[in-house]
């Protein structure tokens, strides 16, 4: 596309001796900013002139942090989040199961016995009684736990015999010793997910084609994957058909190391839409399942400090072959404990400039390992949307630690490099919700109650993490992230100015339209010139 975009408010997140009111857009790069359209109309006279009104343009809005592929898949599972009570969703369970009558396994998501009206952890026979004979498993909300019925658990080899593997969990009958149908963290459920159906590849199709229209509708342009490995080779299907649409930014589960090393796949490689970022590794569990791996046990408890998914000595190990062998490394890190051994690896790993190392989540760390932290130069890769989402249960499980939890802003003041991502579909992949939820540290609607304001964000602050801090972390900080000359023509418009308007309501804010790599992808119809 080439185009003037002017009568705008640019926010091109870098300082500017004048806010810009004009983008140029030659091809997919920015080609120039200002605020004279009679000069740049005698530059660029054959360009398309598109009046915004005033509306506010950031770079393309990017989520570090999804599983986007796992949620595109399972768009049409049953999905459990926001029931009320336990009743709720093994009643949403039974409709969906009566409506599609196959053999195939039933699964879904979202369920957590923590936001329940009460409080109950189910089981495989309560789950028996809505599917039959037919396997079902449900990951819960923070995907850490697995609740599957006496069919799955069959097939499986799960039973009263079985010998749970190293960092996960299968929860067992006090008397019988039989599995309740409660599975733990990804060696404790990962005999069921192999044996999950998979998605048929048409459906999957269109399933992706719903995903990317209700993420352009929000302003993103492109998004981190943590995905499993087949997200990748569906990765490099659609950017073979020129049909994958974002920038993306992929890491192969650890368990790949070995082969990603003997193919030579190193971070960086790729192209502007399609790249390698590196390798995910889990050091620890979740807040909601209680295996965040803690320093000090659990409020309440005398014992119980988490799950040590892998011990520091291995950690140190793969972090040290992974970055000899050029991948950077995103580790899942959620307890203080954990962030403190990811930090030791860190520590210990030959240092490399272009790798780019990252802590995933970090929600809660020891006010004494911040310096550590900044002397590795890892990014802090977090998702504000899980503050107002998770605050009852830091305060439930974590009591007052909660002032060390999602520290935005003492992160930022010691120049720890910071990008920001959702999760998805843990928390809906929108940007939006994330900037509001790092400004104002509560929910949607909510008034009051913000959870330690003092480390709330600018709006400024909180864009950052969704353009430059991205951009960044995928070393592409010369090419995307800001609206400037020679980068990327990735844009978001805003029919809401996010910056001016009143920051509890941030989260109403709409999108105007969304350019990638200089198409229009979306527009709601109410900017002319973008049709």
């Amino acid at each position: 596309m080439n185009a003037i975009f002017y009568n705008a408010r640019v926010y091109p997140q870098y300082p500017t001796r004048k806010r810009p009111t004009i983008v140029v857009i030659k091809g997919n790069k920015i080609a120039a900013l200002g605020d004279n359209l009679s000069f740049f109309k005698s530059q660029y006279p054959s360009y398309r002139l598109v009046n915004l009104k005033g509306r506010a343009v950031t770079p393309g809005l990017v989520d570090s942090h999804t599983h986007f592929h796992f949620w595109a898949a399972t768009l049409d599972t049953v999905h459990l989040d926001g029931t009320a009570t336990f009743g709720d969703a093994l009643h949403r369970i039974k409709r969906f199961a009566e409506k599609h009558k196959t053999d195939k396994w039933i699964t879904g998501d979202g369920w957590s016995a923590d936001r329940w009206e009460e409080y109950h952890l189910p089981t495989a026979a309560e789950l028996d009684r809505v599917t039959g004979k037919r396997p079902a498993a449900f990951f819960s909300k923070d995907q850490h736990i697995m609740w599957v019925n006496s069919r799955a658990l069959e097939l499986a080899g799960i039973n009263k015999s079985y010998k749970v593997p190293e960092g996960g969990r299968v929860d067992r009958d006090p008397v019988t010793g039989k599995p309740t149908g409660i599975l733990r963290e990804i060696p404790g459920y990962f005999p069921v997910v192999k044996l999950m159906s998979r998605p048929d590849p048409k459906k999957l199709d269109r399933a992706w084609r719903i995903a990317t229209r209700t993420v352009y509708e929000r302003g993103v342009t492109g998004f981190h994957s943590v995905d499993l490995p087949e997200a990748w080779t569906y990765f490099q299907k659609l950017h073979k058909q020129k049909k994958l649409g974002f920038r993306v930014h992929y890491y192969f589960p650890v368990a790949m190391l070995d082969e990603l090393i003997a193919k030579k796949v190193m971070t960086g490689q790729g192209d502007e839409t399609l790249r390698v970022g590196g390798v995910k590794i889990f050091s620890d569990g979740s807040l909601g399942a209680q295996t965040a791996l803690m320093k000090k046990p659990y409020q309440g408890k005398r014992t119980g400090t988490g799950v040590q998914v892998i011990s520091v000595g291995d950690l140190k190990r793969m972090v040290g072959k992974a970055a000899r062998n050029n991948l950077a490394c995103a580790i899942h890190a959620i307890g203080d404990q954990a962030v403190a051994n990811v930090i030791s690896a860190y520590e210990s790993a030959p240092k490399k400039d272009h790798l780019r190392h990252r802590i995933e989540h970090l929600q809660i760390i020891s006010r004494g390992d911040i310096p550590r932290l900044k002397k590795t130069g890892a990014v802090a890769s977090m998702q504000p949307s899980h503050c107002p989402s998770d605050r009852q249960l830091v305060a439930e499980y974590w009591g007052r630690r909660g002032r060390n939890a999602y520290i935005f802003k003492t992160l930022l003041k010691t120049n720890i490099p910071l990008t920001f991502g959702s999760d998805c579909p843990i928390e809906p992949l929108d940007p939006i919700a994330g900037v509001h939820a790092a400004v104002n540290r509560n929910g949607y609607g909510e008034r009051g109650g913000r959870f330690y304001p003092e480390e709330s964000l600018t709006v400024a602050q909180a864009v950052n993490g969704f353009t430059t801090g991205p951009a960044y972390t995928a070393g592409r900080e010369d090419f995307s992230g800001k609206i400037a000359p020679g980068f990327q023509a990735d844009l978001t418009i805003f029919d809401d100015n996010i910056y001016t308007m009143p920051p509890s309501q941030i989260y109403r804010a709409q999108v105007a339209a969304t350019v990638f790599d200089g198409k229009v992808v979306y527009h709601n119809g109410l900017v002319k010139g973008l049709r």
